[in-house]
């Protein structure tokens, strides 16, 4: 992704005005390697003709709207057509790391919304696995209320474990289903109030489903963008034949508009990273001028820079420095307090340690870095207590007291105990680890 580009998506970030608009292309990057539409439209086809109908035209195997249509007719398409052709298990994938970039931006709010045309539960599942509770909503009403807990994921489109039956396939559902008509309403005004001048980073959108991209563009009719970025793999006339509506909008008088010819999950890996990064700058520069103050000079330059890691570790750093263990999510999209926390890491840095995915290395020993700001350590280290330590030999919790308290001793465990180790790592508080480590 070209520079500017990430620069412009990170200001509207930090400015809490970066909408997300995802389609397939999002989820059909591996390791989910989700169906395309064609794809799927095939798979119903061929259990229709196989189970049902050999005599259905064989124009209809790549045409899903219209396959599904014919159920619609005979008031069938929830009982039959989407409980026994549509093909679930092929929903049922890994996320990929698109995937885990929309998740710890809806958590952290990096994102004022993402809206999903979807039916995968993906990006929910890869924020139960950072440990955090994120629920999609399949209406506007429904987004208002997630969003006191995290930036609203709305599934317009529907969901494949909620409401299955009410998950949309053919444009008659939008005019004819009750419940359907109903969301596409409520989820029109939501659009219309919180879309209204923001940046629209779409990902993957430009469907193959001509009436999904109607929708749409329906629903922002007179939201007017402030920009538009659309990251899809297809040239631009293949896009302004499939959406005239959603080409024009983007393209409106007043919007700004970048097309990103590359794969929607890798530019949203790489802006998780750059946003990644930018926390950690952040983490360091706060230490500075404790350090500056000691050394009575400047920091080398050096001494600031994030580390160039891969977005997953980036992210365990961040967990770190915000002082929550691996059984929970970073949620800040700031780092609170953290002027000891970055001075311990310059501290470090200076003595010559060299970056790790989980830490340091100095000297042959391996070091991470954890903030305890404001609490004693045995506090911390209890908090910790379910993530293994293994990786390192010294936990420097920056920020911690420590006033010699026991561990829980019925929490604490015994050498050799497999059911709840002792941690092997040492844990010490900053001043005990400056003499430990001698820096």
């Amino acid at each position: 992704m070209d520079a500017a580009v990430r620069a412009r998506l990170l200001a509207s970030m930090e400015a809490g005005r970066l909408v997300l608009l995802c389609g397939a292309g999002l989820s059909m990057a591996p390791p989910s390697s989700l169906p395309s539409a064609w794809t799927v439209a095939a798979r119903c086809y061929d259990r229709y003709v196989m189970s049902i109908d050999p005599e259905c035209p064989q124009e209809l195997r790549g045409d899903l709207e219209s396959l599904a249509e014919i159920f619609a007719k005979e008031d069938m398409l929830g009982s039959v057509f989407i409980d026994a052709l549509v093909p679930w298990e092929d929903f049922v994938r890994p996320p990929n790391v698109g995937h885990a970039a929309v998740a710890d931006f809806l958590i952290t709010r990096l994102a004022a919304g993402v809206v999903s045309a979807n039916y995968d539960t993906l990006i929910e599942r890869r924020a139960q696995e950072y440990g955090f509770d994120l629920l999609a909503s399949l209406d506007g009403d429904e987004a208002k209320v997630q969003a006191r807990k995290h930036a609203p994921l709305l599934k317009f489109h529907g969901c494949s474990v909620r409401e299955r039956r009410a998950t949309v396939w053919t444009a008659s559902q939008l005019t004819e289903d009750r419940v359907i008509a109903a969301r596409i309403e409520k989820t029109k005004t939501w659009m219309a109030h919180h879309l209204r001048e923001s940046d629209l980073l779409v990902v993957g959108f430009w469907s193959d489903w001509s009436y999904l991209n109607t929708v749409l563009a329906e629903a922002l009719t007179g939201v007017a963008p402030l920009s538009v970025t659309l990251v899809d793999l297809a040239p631009e006339d293949v896009l302004q034949a499939k959406a005239p509506e959603l080409w024009t909008l983007a393209n409106s008088e007043n919007v700004r508009f970048t097309h990103v010819q590359r794969s929607g999950a890798e530019v949203l890996d790489e802006l998780r990273r750059a946003f990644s990064q930018a926390y950690l700058r952040k983490v360091l520069h706060a230490g500075r001028a404790a350090l500056e103050s000691e050394l009575g000079a400047e920091c080398e330059a050096g001494w600031l820079d994030p580390p160039d890691l891969g977005s997953e570790e980036l992210y365990d750093l961040r967990r770190d420095a915000e002082g929550v263990p691996a059984t929970a999510a970073a949620t800040l999209r700031n780092p609170g307090p953290s002027e000891v926390l970055g001075y311990a890491h310059l501290l470090l840095r200076r003595a010559g340690a060299s970056q790790t995915p989980v830490g340091y290395d100095l000297a042959g020993r391996r070091i991470r870095v954890v903030n305890g700001s404001g609490m004693l350590l045995q506090t911390v280290q209890d908090r910790f207590r379910e993530t293994p330590f293994e990786v390192a030999d010294i936990v420097v919790c920056a920020g911690a007291t420590d006033v010699g308290l026991p561990l829980n001793v019925v929490r604490e465990g015994r050498p050799g105990d497999i059911i709840r180790p002792s941690a092997s790592a040492a844990w010490l508080d900053l001043p005990a680890a400056r003499r430990e480590l001698d820096v």
